[in-house]
């Protein structure tokens, strides 16, 4: 059996995906730095260029906002908040207007928009960065929630997440 590492499941469902679909991009804080979000994007730009992987200013709000747009304009954005933690800057966008777009037209729009969230990572992580908000945000009506176990389910639950319309 082939054992990989999570950051190695989460590069390889990202770069498997941007392969089959170049409708499929990956941005956020540091998505682009040569450290690729802890090893997880590692390698996208070079292989993808900078219009389909790049970082963003640090604005939570503005970033989820961007992603909605491009999403409901036929592109899959993979939007990376580097810390659930930072998420809530963005609750309007996800609370008032990612999870209501589908069933505000009465499914006419599609929203095929993944947030990928780093919860915790490790011994030494401030208070500001080791919070377990998934429970939060798996109350939304119209928001898909999952939190792997195993690198195999990261993977498979990306590339699931990455293919689903809402």
């Amino acid at each position: 059996m082939r054992k990989i590492s999570y950051r190695e499941a989460l590069n390889e469902a990202m770069i498997q995906e941007m392969e089959r679909d170049p409708n499929v991009f990956v941005y956020g804080l540091d998505v682009s730095d040569h450290k690729g979000i802890f090893g997880s994007t590692t390698g996208l730009v070079e292989k993808f260029g900078p219009e389909r992987c790049f970082g963003t200013p640090l604005s939570e709000d503005t970033m989820t906002g961007f992603g909605l747009g491009t999403a409901i304009n036929g592109l899959r954005p993979i939007n990376i908040h580097s810390r659930v933690d930072f998420m809530l800057l963005a609750t309007n966008q996800i609370v008032n207007m990612l999870s209501n777009y589908r069933y505000m037209s009465g499914g006419k729009l599609k929203v095929p928009m993944v947030i990928r969230a780093i919860v915790g990572r490790g011994w030494g992580q401030s208070s500001q960065h080791s919070k377990s908000l998934h429970s939060i945000f798996a109350h939304i009506p119209g928001l898909k929630v999952v939190l792997p176990t195993t690198p195999k389910d990261a993977k498979g639950l990306l590339i699931s997440a990455i293919r689903d319309d809402n």
